[in-house]
C-alpha cells in the first residue's frame, strides 16, 4: 500500500512540475512582457531538449553504464523544470528544492535509481539548462 502511494507520488511529480512551468508566466507577479515569456518557454524547451539529447547519447554510447550507473531522465527532467522556474521566481528556491529532494528520495526508496544516478543526472541537467535559464532571465538590452 505505501509502495503504491510512493509510486503514485513519484509519477505525479513530473506532470505537476510541467503544470507549474506552464502556469508560471500567469502567476502574479507576471514574468513580464511577451518577449520575457517567450524567452522563459524557449529556455525550458531547450533545457528539456538538451537533457533528452544527453539521454540519446547515453543510449547510443552507454556512458553511464560504463561507470555502473544509469542516467535518470526523471531526475534530469525535474531538475531542468525546477531550475527554469527558479530562475524566473528566485523566492521559490526552497519549495523547488524540496520537490527535487522528494523526487530523489522517492527514486531511491522505490529502487528506481542509485544516489550516483541521481547526482550525476542532476549535474548534467544543471550544466545543460542553466545557460538557457540565465539567457532567459537576463536584463538589459535584448
Amino acid at each position: 500500500m505505501i509502495h503504491d502511494l510512493a509510486h503514485g507520488v513519484a509519477d505525479a511529480l513530473a506532470p505537476l512540475l510541467v503544470l507549474l512551468a506552464l502556469l508560471n508566466p500567469a502567476i502574479r507577479p507576471p514574468l513580464g512582457d511577451r518577449r520575457a515569456v517567450r524567452r522563459y518557454f524557449t529556455a525550458a524547451a531547450l533545457g528539456v531538449a538538451g537533457i533528452y539529447l544527453v539521454a540519446l547519447v547515453d543510449f547510443a554510447l552507454g556512458l553511464w553504464s560504463q561507470a555502473g550507473l544509469d542516467y535518470s531522465k526523471h531526475t534530469a527532467f525535474a531538475t531542468t523544470l525546477a531550475l527554469t522556474i527558479w530562475r524566473s521566481r528566485p523566492n521559490w528556491i526552497w519549495a523547488l528544492g524540496a520537490v527535487l529532494l522528494l523526487n530523489a528520495a522517492l527514486l531511491l526508496a522505490l529502487g528506481f535509481h542509485s544516489l550516483g544516478d541521481i547526482v550525476t543526472s542532476t549535474i548534467v541537467a544543471v550544466v545543460v539548462t542553466l545557460p538557457w535559464s540565465v539567457w532567459a532571465t537576463r536584463t538589459g538590452p535584448q
